[in-house]
C-alpha cells in the first residue's frame, strides 16, 4: 500500500477497488485496511466510509459499523444500498425501530432493492416484533406486509433458498398455513436437511407430528433456541413439567442472553416448584419487548428489609388476572412491612382491594405514555407519598412466597361487598336458581396465537347438559349472538346478569361471582376472581404453567381445580370429566 497521506484521487479509487476485491473474497480484515488507508488522504470519501462500515459489520464490530454507516448515509443520502447496510448494523445492535426506518428508506429509494425488501420483511415478521401488536388485526396486517415484501424479494432473487424459508415463516405468521406448507414442501425438495424448515413444519402440526418435526430440526441444528424452547412447551402440553425444564435449560445454554429464552426458563422453574430461583429468574420479564416499560423517578428497589424512613411503593404490572393473583401476597405485605405501603393498581380494583386490605393504600394506575415505547413517570407520586423504596407487583412472591409452605391456603382473600352479595342472592332466589354455574370462554383480547388455550362456547355442551342448573354468563365481551345461538343449539336458558358492566364494575362482579356455586372458564380474570373470592371453580388451560408452582392445584386459590387440554385436538374429554365431577358432587 502507498504510505503517503497525499495521494491522487485515482489512487484513492484504486485503494477502494482493492478493498472491495478482498471484501468480496471474504478477506474482510485486509479490505478494512485498504479503506482506512484511503480515508487517511480523503477522510470524507463516501464509498470508503460506506464499505468500511460494512466491513466492521461483517467483522461483528457493529458499534463501529453504525458509526461509519451513519456518516455514509449522510454523505450518500440517495443511495439505497447504503441505507440498507445502515439498517443491518442497527439491527445487529437490536435497534429495531431505527433498522426498520433505514430499510424502508432504502426501499423508498429503490423499490427493487431485493436485499432491503428481504431485510425489512424478515424484520417485521419476527416473533418479538409481532408480539408488540395491539391485537390480531394489527398483527395480521404486519405479517401480510412481511409476506408481500419477502415475495417481492424472492421474485427478484429466486435462487435464494433461505429467503423462501423466511417467506414460509411469514406466511405462517400471517395465518396462511396452506401456502406456508406448500413453500416448505418445495424447499425440502431442493434441500432436505434444513433445520428451520422442520421447525416451521412443527408449528403447522400438533402432537406426535410436531414432536417429530422438532426432533428433525434439532438433529440438524442442536443449538437452535426456538426449537429447544418449543420442545419445552411440547413437554409442558404433555404435562411433563420436568422434561420441559430440561429443554428450557438447553435453550439457556444455547442463547443465555436472549430474554425470551430467559423468560421460558423462569416459567419452567416455577412450573416445577423451584420458587426461589424461579421468582428471581422471572425478573427478566421487564426486558421483554411486549412488557417493557420505562419507569422514571422510582426510589431504589426494596430488598425485603425494614424501611426506617419513608414508605414502600408497589408499582402495577401485567393484567387484571395477575393483579388478582398477586393480591394473595397483600396480607403478608400488611403484616410484615411496618411502614405504610402504597400500591398502584387498576382503578376498577381499588374498591375491592381497599375493603379486603384496609391497612394498605391503593392508588389509581398512572398514565402510560407511548413514545416509541411505554413510559411512566413516578417522580411526583414518589414525592407525594415519601416513597423510600419500590417493588414490582410481580416481585411480591419473591419476598413472601419462596416455597409452597409460605402460602396460607385460605379459601378466599378478597372480600366482596355484603350488600352487593345480598343483591345477587335475591335475584338468584327470584329466578329459582338451583345449582348456579357461572361460565366464560374467551379473553377480552383474543389472539390466534393462543387459540388453543380457549374453548369455543359450544364445547361447553356437557356442562349445559347438567340438570337442575342455572347457567350464568360471566363473559365480559360482547357475546349476545353467541349466547342466543347456544340457547337454541342446546335448548337451555342462559341468565344474563342485569344492570351490570361486567368489564368495568369489577367490585360488583366479585360479589356476583361469590354467589355462584361453581365457575368454569379459561385462565382469565374471571377465573382468577372466582378463586380469590373463594368460589369453587375449574380453570381450563392448555398445559400446566407457572401459576401451579409445581403442584396439581392453584396454591393461590385452593378452591380452583385446573384441567388441561394437552395435545388433544378438542376440549371434549376435559369438559365431559368436569361435568361428571359436578354431577357426582350434587
Amino acid at each position: 500500500m502507498q504510505k503517503t497521506s497525499q495521494i491522487s484521487s485515482q489512487d484513492i479509487e484504486k485503494l477502494i477497488a482493492n478493498g472491495l476485491e478482498y471484501q468480496n473474497a471474504g478477506k474482510i480484515e485486509i479490505a478494512k485496511n485498504y479503506y482506512l488507508e484511503a480515508l487517511k488522504s480523503s477522510p470524507k470519501e463516501p464509498n470508503a466510509i460506506h464499505f468500511l462500515g460494512v466491513a466492521y459489520h461483517q467483522l461483528g464490530d457493529n458499534e463501529q459499523a453504525e458509526k461509519f454507516l451513519k456518516e455514509a448515509v449522510q454523505l450518500k443520502p440517495n443511495d439505497s444500498q447504503t441505507q440498507n447496510h445502515y439498517g443491518c448494523a442497527l439491527l445487529a445492535l437490536n435497534k429495531i425501530s431505527g433498522a426498520e426506518l433505514a430499510f424502508r428508506k432504502s426501499i423508498e429509494l429503490n423499490s427493487s432493492n431485493a436485499d432491503a425488501l428481504f431485510n425489512l420483511g424478515q424484520l417485521i415478521s419476527r416473533d418479538e416484533v409481532l408480539a408488540q401488536s395491539n391485537n390480531d388485526e394489527e398483527r395480521e396486517k404486519i405479517a401480510l406486509e412481511a409476506v408481500e415484501l419477502l415475495n417481492k424479494a424472492v421474485t427478484l432473487n429466486p435462487d435464494q433458498l433461505e429467503w423462501k424459508v423466511k417467506l414460509a415463516g411469514a406466511l405462517l405468521q400471517a395465518g396462511k398455513k396452506d401456502l406456508s406448507s406448500k413453500v416448505l414442501d418445495f424447499i425440502l425438495q431442493q434441500k432436505s436437511d434444513h433445520p428451520e424448515v422442520y421447525f416451521f413444519k412443527s408449528r403447522l402440526t400438533a402432537g406426535r407430528s410436531a414432536h417429530q418435526n422438532l426432533q428433525k430440526s434439532l438433529i440438524l441444528k442442536p443449538d437452535a433456541k426456538s426449537a429447544l424452547s418449543n420442545f419445552g412447551f411440547w413437554n409442558l402440553i404433555a404435562e411433563k413439567k420436568f422434561d420441559a425444564l430440561i429443554w428450557f435449560q438447553r435453550a439457556m445454554v444455547s442463547e443465555p442472553g436472549n430474554v425470551e429464552v430467559q423468560w421460558n426458563h423462569a416459567l419452567g422453574l416455577l412450573a416445577n416448584g423451584d420458587l426461589e430461583n424461579g421468582w428471581a429468574a422471572a425478573k427478566c420479564r421487564h426486558f421483554k419487548p411486549e412488557m417493557y416499560i420505562e419507569r422514571l423517578g422510582l426510589p431504589p428497589e426494596w430488598d425485603g428489609k425494614e424501611i426506617n424512613d419513608g414508605t414502600l411503593f408497589v408499582f402495577q404490572e401485567q393484567g387484571i388476572g395477575d393483579e388478582l393473583r398477586f393480591a394473595n401476597c397483600f396480607e403478608d405485605l400488611s403484616k410484615n412491612v411496618k411502614t405504610q405501603c402504597f400500591i398502584e393498581t387498576d382503578a376498577r380494583l381499588i374498591p375491592l382491594f381497599s375493603r379486603s386490605f384496609p391497612e394498605l393504600s391503593f392508588i389509581k394506575k398512572l398514565e402510560r405514555k407511548v413514545d416509541g415505547h411505554v413510559i411512566v413517570n413516578y417522580t411526583d407520586t414518589v414525592k407525594k407519598f415519601s416513597a423510600a423504596a419500590h417493588c414490582p407487583l410481580g416481585d411480591l412472591p419473591l419476598h413472601f412466597r419462596q416455597s409452597i409452605d409460605h402460602f396460607n391456603f385460605n379459601d378466599a382473600y378478597l372480600v366482596p361487598d355484603d350488600n352487593e352479595r345480598a343483591h345477587w342472592r335475591k335475584i338468584f332466589q327470584q329466578i329459582g336458581a338451583e345449582l348456579k354455574i357461572g361460565f366464560c370462554w374467551q379473553t377480552a383480547l383474543p389472539s390466534k396465537t393462543y387459540d388453543n388455550y380457549f374453548p369455543d362456547l359450544n364445547e361447553l355442551d356437557p356442562i349445559f347438559s347438567l340438570k337442575n342448573a342455572t347457567f350464568i354468563n360471566l363473559q365480559y365481551t360482547d357475546c349476545e349472538q353467541q349466547l342466543q345461538a347456544a340457547e337454541k343449539e342446546f335448548d337451555i336458558s342462559i341468565f344474563r346478569p342485569p344492570d351490570i358492566d361486567m368489564f368495568n364494575e369489577l367490585d360488583r362482579v366479585s360479589a356476583l361471582i361469590s354467589e355462584c356455586d361453581i365457575v368454569i372458564g379459561p385462565m382469565t380474570a374471571v377465573i382468577s376472581m372466582a378463586g380469590a373470592v373463594g368460589t369453587r371453580c375449574y380453570g381450563l388451560n392448555l398445559h400446566p404453567d407457572w401459576t401451579c408452582l409445581g403442584t396439581d392445584t392453584q396454591p393461590w386459590t385452593p378452591r380452583m381445580t385446573c384441567r388441561y387440554r394437552g395435545h388433544s385436538d378438542s376440549w371434549k374429554i376435559v369438559i365431559e370429566e368436569i361435568a361428571e365431577e359436578i354431577k357426582q358432587s350434587i
